[in-house]
């Protein structure tokens, strides 16, 4: 989702696709965002005016749970809100003359073939929050406003009416300030609660993978893939994230319903993958298995374990916290401090294994530490087995007054 910066973002990054679309539309055009009445005076050179003129909320969105919340954890959903902005063009003759209405023309076949704004249209500067991170992306789509609404809209900007056309960039998410509760996880479900098995057909001669475990590994962990036919070639294992690409792993022992291997590799991040399993005959023939999902885990690695914090002069309280593997930029960053997601306020590129965050205080206390990386957490249990089980005790912070 997006902060309260993610107004000024949408439009700067409006602003952008349009500038980029219209350079060679009319020499010396520029792209300007006052009010029109602003706009129409002292107008010395062409210009396209994208003017904000209306804020609404998206009902469909209003009570729907935020993007990336799990069962179990709580939020207030997010603020759906739907910008609403009029295109003008300017010239200094004729409103209606034919740069004004190559101009606009030019600017709605722009925002026709670019409706959508992806991550690449947003100046990522601080000042301009992450709106590029929002899961759920910003279309751009024409409002229909009729000649009465138009009437309205001019009289209320008392300008003289120039032929103009309206837009809507539906929906930005802004956050909320509450913050969400993330339970700690449930250690262990019960000695059979092991879910469904499946089984390869016996008279099938493909190779089938059915089964890894664990479903969710941090680095070094070894990956036990089950299944038939596994032997008939050599194996590779393959895990495949959709932005990040393939990484093959090497394994450590084959048999025709076995297959082991590390999670090992520079090039892996934490965050949800995919397996599979690709076989090579001895002829160069190549077989692939299904794919499985599976999640990487972050593992935090700062030493000396538990963390301390003190409230510093702005009355919060700033953590550093090693990881790995490291993260990329661009995946969504959380530190969960007890029950309480905190975001990363501090992140180089493009890979980084030093994580900075800040919270306020709130006292004194001992808070459990979870590293969340695109909806998957670095793990606190110690022994799963143990009667009662264990959570890490010293995978937490200590906050001090």
């Amino acid at each position: 989702m997006s902060d309260s910066a993610a107004v000024a973002a949408v439009t700067d990054a409006l602003h952008q696709v349009l500038r980029k679309a219209l350079i060679n539309t009319v020499r010396g055009l520029k792209v300007t965002s006052t009010t029109p009445d602003e706009a129409a005076s002292g107008q010395n050179q062409p210009a396209l005016n994208v003017f904000l003129y209306r804020m609404t909320i998206d009902g469909s969105w209003r009570n729907a749970d935020p993007p990336g919340i799990r069962p179990g954890e709580t939020a207030r959903p997010a603020l759906p809100v739907v910008l609403h902005y009029l295109l003008t063009p300017y010239t200094d003759d004729d409103p209606h003359s034919r740069a004004a209405l190559r101009i606009l023309g030019a600017a709605m076949a722009a925002l026709h073939d670019h409706c959508v704004l992806g991550p690449e249209d947003y100046d990522k500067s601080p000042d301009l929050g992450d709106a590029h991170l929002q899961p759920e992306p910003v279309r751009i789509t024409p409002a229909d406003l009729s000649v009465d609404d138009m009437s309205k809209l001019w009289s209320a900007f008392q300008s003289q009416y120039r032929i103009s056309v309206g837009y809507e960039a539906r929906v930005v998410l802004l956050d909320s300030a509450r913050p969400a509760r993330t339970p700690l996880p449930v250690v262990r479900r019960g000695a059979e609660g092991r879910g469904p098995e499946a089984a390869a057909d016996p008279a099938d001669p493909s190779p089938a993978l059915t089964g890894v475990t664990p479903e969710v590994a941090a680095v070094d962990d070894e990956l036990i893939l089950t299944g038939s036919k596994l032997d008939a070639g050599t194996p590779v294992v393959h895990l495949t994230h959709p932005l990040f690409g393939a990484v093959p792993l090497t394994t450590t022992a084959v048999s025709e319903r076995e297959v082991r291997a590390t999670v090992e590799g520079d090039e892996l991040v934490p965050g949800p993958w995919s397996v599979t399993v690709v076989l090579t005959g001895d002829d160069g023939t190549r077989q692939v298995t299904r794919t499985l999902p599976l999640a990487v885990a972050p593992r935090i690695t700062t030493s000396p374990l538990p963390l301390k914090g003190r409230r510093g002069a702005d009355g919060k309280v700033k953590l550093k916290v090693d990881c790995e593997p490291s993260v990329a930029v661009g995946q969504r960053v959380q530190l969960l401090v007890g029950d309480r997601p905190v975001p990363v306020t501090a992140f180089g590129g493009p890979r980084e294994k030093k994580l900075t965050f800040s919270f306020p205080f709130s006292g004194p206390g001992r808070h459990v530490l979870r590293l969340r990386v695109d909806g998957v957490d670095s793990s606190v249990v110690v022994d799963g087995d143990a009667t009662p089980p264990r959570f890490n005790d010293d995978m937490a912070v200590v906050v001090e007054t």
